[in-house]
């Protein structure tokens, strides 16, 4: 596979896994105190892990193929080493978020920590959990040795926001994706922890020090109001769609529902997800959506004023 993710990437998961990027297939990971940093990928070039990027076009082998060589060193690190959060989203699970294993009782708070060559790293990716209450996190910036030379990504809840003014003027280029999915109520169900007020504040100062994407991941929760994310949004967005948990997939609306979406964003995956028909699956995503709030003391439909309330009354009824 003629990718430049074999060349130069690195992507250190919560469990000390290690792949080439992060849609590498997990059953060919590596634990990262096993790999010849020197040519770690040298029995994956032949592709065998590499069909969800073939399914996901062109996008990340592009984003590689900057990094590319004939060598291969750490020149695009993806740092995803813990499952430390400060939230419990309601499409999260304690492997991407430790306050999910302190609800549901498990000792599951995981870190990786890691000492490898950061001399010819370009690009570093930080995701998690929560990156910005990582330390970790800031132990690598603080081993940079000429931050104008390497660009940060992020994927953060923006809610906390400290130190970042200390560290990331210093570097080339910071570009942030803020996880929201909704506004108000909706937002601060949906990234159970969050204040949205508190949160919309905490934009506001990243975008001070960092070019933002709204990036928010499209549910059965949230499609029926993502106008009204658009038109609060003073800010570029870039759509996930969710795929797991698969019962909150938006492919388990059924027909008569999906007919209720006023609006539908200017993407093609999501078109092509919405005419799969998985609704089968609906009434199991009520059961865990009613499941959730009796854990957390929610409502569902304090939070999801839904523009008709016969659709209100047709997902109570498929319980």
């Amino acid at each position: 596979m003629d990718c430049g993710a074999f060349d130069s990437g690195l992507t250190i998961h919560p469990d000390g896994k290690v792949s080439p990027c992060c849609i590498f297939d997990k059953k060919y990971y590596k634990n990262l105190h096993d790999i010849d940093i020197n040519d770690p990928w040298k029995d994956l070039r032949d592709g065998k892990g590499c069909d969800a990027c073939k399914h996901a076009g062109p996008t990340y082998k592009d984003i590689f193929d900057e990094f590319k060589r004939n060598t291969y060193k750490v020149r695009h690190l993806d740092v995803r080493n813990t499952n430390l959060c400060n939230l419990e989203c309601t499409i999260c699970c304690s492997y991407y978020s430790s306050k999910w294993a302190q609800r549901l009782g498990e000792n599951k708070f995981v870190s990786t920590e890691f000492d490898i060559d950061l001399d010819d790293v370009e690009h570093i990716y930080f995701a998690g959990g929560e990156p910005l209450i990582n330390s970790t996190h800031w132990k690598v910036l603080d081993r940079i040795k000429d931050p104008s030379k390497v660009s940060l990504q992020y994927n953060s809840n923006l809610v906390s926001v400290k130190n970042i003014e200390k560290y990331w003027p210093k570097f080339r280029s910071v570009m942030v994706s803020a996880s929201m999915d909704a506004v108000g109520k909706l937002g601060e169900y949906l990234r159970y922890g969050t204040d949205f007020e508190k949160w919309e504040n905490n934009l506001n100062i990243v975008s001070k020090y960092a070019d933002i994407v709204i990036n928010p991941t499209i549910s059965i929760l949230n499609i029926f109001h993502l106008k009204e994310l658009e038109e609060w949004s003073k800010f570029p967005i870039s759509y996930n769609i969710l795929t797991d948990p698969q019962h909150l997939c938006v492919n388990v609306l059924p027909t008569e529902l999906k007919k209720k979406i006023e609006y539908i964003p200017k993407n093609e995956h999501l078109r092509q997800v919405l005419n799969i028909d998985e609704s089968w699956l609906f009434p199991h995503a009520m059961s865990f959506i009613l499941l959730q709030d009796k854990i957390k003391n929610t409502n569902i439909w304090d939070s999801l004023p839904f523009t008709d309330y016969a659709i209100q009354e047709y997902m109570k009824d498929s319980l």
